[in-house]
């Protein structure tokens, strides 16, 4: 299975990993400081800003609730492959009371939807995209001189401070274990391989994107705590699973990863798990 959206891997979204706080308020960091340039020089002229893989819709409500914080005006985009998840994103801006254009593409369709933005935000999911290079291009293509390009990621290289390395590990390890007592039969297809990402260094983005003309790139890192929880929620998600335990049926990966993730924290006497998170803030020069 590819990265491509089926009916069998919308019943197992991001959507309840999203909704913890320590993944909103580590966006939201993002958000506010991406944009507080912004605002102090565009009180009384709107902006346009793009949501990129925007997903159902969390880091696009925190860019609303922002621009509203700071009494702004904004044409806010969203974009993303996936049709349904659009169609939540858009149910859930009208429930704050925001409102958005959603479009379904990715970077390559960006130069057809808009021009001259003020700001690109691509959360969480750049260490999805293959060809980095090209997307750098197509966003600084439709960026404003001054705009500003955030993203941020959890996986990249360099990501996981040791303790992490070790939990999730032996996570892993007690979900196949699990699987051989439970399901023995649902380890016979392990031997399916998933397509590897080519997770990049901070300072490998920082030179990608100055290759693309982002003349100011700033990229820091910041500790989140992940609860045990906010961990199983993340493997209850499909493409979370893939990686974990390839070619185990999506429903018996989130059920054997949920049952783990306590028992690997009782082991390591663990109830929350700490996580870098990568954050960038780019000006298109």
């Amino acid at each position: 299975m590819g990265l491509f959206e089926t009916e069998e891997t919308r019943q197992f979204t991001f959507e309840l990993f999203a909704a913890h706080p320590f993944y909103t308020a580590i966006n939201r960091s993002l958000v506010q400081q991406a944009l507080a340039p912004l605002v102090v020089h565009s009180r009384n002229t709107p902006l346009t800003i793009v949501d990129m893989a925007c997903g159902t819709g969390a880091i696009t409500r925190l860019i609303a609730e922002e621009i509203a914080k700071q009494g702004c005006q904004a044409r806010i985009i969203g974009v993303d492959p996936s049709e349904v998840a659009l169609a939540h994103a858009q149910k859930s801006m009208k429930e704050i009371g925001a409102q958005a254009d959603f479009f379904q593409g990715d970077t390559g369709d960006l130069p057809a939807l808009v021009h001259d933005a003020d700001a690109v935000f691509f959360c969480n999911a750049i260490h999805l995209v293959p060809d980095k290079h090209a997307a750098f291009q197509s966003i600084a293509a439709i960026l404003a001189l001054g705009g500003i390009f955030a993203c941020n990621s959890a996986f990249y290289n360099g990501t996981s401070p040791a303790e992490t390395t070790r939990f999730g590990r032996l996570w892993i390890r007690r979900a196949a274990g699990w699987l051989r007592k439970e399901h023995p039969k649902a380890l016979a297809s392990r031997e399916v391989k998933t397509t590897a990402m080519h997770l990049l260094t901070p300072d490998e983005y920082v030179s990608q994107l100055q290759e693309h003309g982002f003349c100011h790139v700033e990229a820091f890192q910041e500790k989140v705590m992940m609860s045990l929880d906010g961990l199983k929620d993340l493997g209850h998600y499909w493409l979370f699973i893939e990686g974990a335990l390839p070619g185990v049926h999506l429903t018996l990966g989130a059920m054997a990863l949920g049952i783990a993730v306590y028992q690997t924290g009782q082991e390591l006497g663990m109830t929350e798990v700490p996580r870098l998170w990568l954050q960038i803030i780019a000006t298109r020069g």
